[in-house]
């Protein structure tokens, strides 16, 4: 019976300090976890962001959803990218990590940043407004200029 008790007291003790270690030991083989700035993009450009482990390294991938094939963009000890020049679809992204000894962890889950451009219509209008805008800054300068010189001379 004492030996039960024993036990049951290094389990009560053991078990809190094995929880604590928890977070340690998944981080050391766990997946990596990829950060946007936002799931969707109007420019076809967004940063993508992560933590890595000291002396780790970070392959990250892309495809988009027509091709489903993944393909790597980046390799490295950074922990953020940012990408650029896109055009209109889903993209799909996905990273894992290779530690000090080379050992590979499993995929991160797969991240989906939709790029979606402004219709022509609206990249009009912004055209039009900063045109007016432009015009009608051009004309006060040009107006209180004659005004300012008419004021001088009287």
């Amino acid at each position: 019976m004492r030996i039960h008790i024993a036990s049951a007291k290094f389990l009560y003790r053991f078990i809190p300090g094995l929880l604590l270690l928890l977070p340690l030991i998944a981080s050391a083989n766990g997946q990596v976890a990829i950060k946007s700035s936002t799931t969707i993009s109007n420019d076809g450009s967004f940063t993508l962001s992560w933590e890595i482990p000291r002396n780790s390294r970070i392959e990250l991938q892309q495809a988009t959803k027509q091709t489903d094939t993944f393909k790597t963009i980046f390799k490295g000890t950074d922990s953020a990218t940012v990408i650029t020049g896109l055009s209109d679809g889903d993209y799909l992204y996905r990273a894992r990590l290779t530690d000090a000894q080379g050992d590979l962890s499993d995929w991160s889950p797969v991240l989906v940043i939709k790029v979606q451009h402004h219709s022509i219509s609206r990249a009009l209008s912004f055209f039009l407004i900063g045109a007016i805008v432009f015009v009608g800054t051009l004309l006060l300068i040009m107006l209180g200029g004659k005004a300012s010189r008419q004021g001088g001379n009287a």
